[in-house]
Formats: structure tokens, C-alpha cells, sequence
């Protein structure tokens, strides 16, 4: 018996072509059950615990502060996930590098602009890969994500995080 006969039928029973579709069908398979049943990062039976985390937003203008108030529920802009609660709220002067004609390089205060630094509140499940904010959202200290509340939208960087 021949691997393919003329016809291009694997042992003269099935097509090349539909014996590819049913292995990457089966591998897709293998792979969400692996996905799902085996590489449980959270487990549903781990207990939640009180988390605070900070997020820097730097070198915004000032009336940014007025849309941001204590209380308001910060969101996660890419999944738009709910991912804490804001408990305080801080501002001080942005500063960045800057060259000056001498050529030597200043650190000085940006015009016009602030740093925002956010505290919030969240409930997360820790376990030795992280912290996971509502089992799903990772916190990880220097990550910059897309932060937004009701009435602000940002880009900022978790600054610390604290149990």
C-alpha cells in the first residue's frame, strides 16, 4: 500500500489536505485543554486579601487633578476591568533631564506639567508568580499599562505595592 496514491489520499482513504485541518484541529484542542484544565495561575479556591498598589502618571497638566477623586473605581483601559478603588490622591512638580547650552545635562521642573500618584485599593490573590487583581490583571512593579477612571484617562506605571 502506498503513503499517497495518485489521487494525493493519505493510504487511499483521506485527503492531504483535510489530514492537515484534523491534526491542527486536534492540537488547538490539546492546547485549550492544557490552557484551561492545567495552567490554573489562580486557583478559584485561593482566598482574596486586601492589596494597595500605587500608580505614577507623570508629566500631565494640571486639571488632570481635578478629574481624579478619591473613591473612584480605576479601570484597566485595555480589558476594561475594574481593578481598585481610589484611596488618595497626590500631586508634585514633573521634572526631567534637560541639556543645557554648556552641554552638561540638568534635572529640572517640567512648565506646566505634574506628576499624579494614585493609591488604590483592591482585593487580590497572591501566590508566587504575583499579585492578581481580580484573579486575572497582574500587578507588577515598573509594568506601564493604560489606566482610566469615570472622568481620566492616562498612562501610568505601578509604583509599589503593598499587602
Amino acid at each position: 500500500m502506498k503513503f499517497l496514491d495518485k489521487k494525493g489520499k493519505l493510504f487511499g482513504k483521506i485527503n492531504i489536505i483535510d489530514f492537515c485541518v484534523i491534526i491542527i484541529i486536534i492540537v488547538l484542542a490539546a492546547g485549550a485543554v492544557y490552557k484551561f484544565k492545567f495552567m490554573d495561575k489562580t486557583s478559584n479556591n485561593t482566598a482574596m486579601q486586601p492589596v494597595t498598589y500605587t500608580v505614577k502618571v507623570e508629566k500631565v497638566r494640571s486639571y488632570a487633578l481635578d478629574n481624579i477623586e478619591v473613591g473612584d473605581i480605576l479601570f484597566d483601559k485595555t480589558s476594561g476591568n475594574a481593578i481598585g478603588t481610589i484611596s488618595n490622591v497626590e500631586s508634585e512638580p514633573a521634572t526631567d533631564y534637560v541639556e543645557m547650552d554648556d552641554g552638561s545635562i540638568v534635572k529640572g521642573n517640567v512648565e506646566n506639567r505634574i506628576n499624579i500618584i494614585l493609591t488604590v485599593d483592591a482585593d487580590a490573590v497572591k501566590n508566587e508568580s504575583g499579585y492578581f487583581v481580580n484573579r486575572t490583571y497582574e500587578l507588577l512593579i515598573g509594568s506601564q499599562k493604560k489606566f482610566m477612571t469615570k472622568y481620566f484617562e492616562c498612562d501610568g506605571y505601578i509604583n509599589s505595592i503593598q499587602e
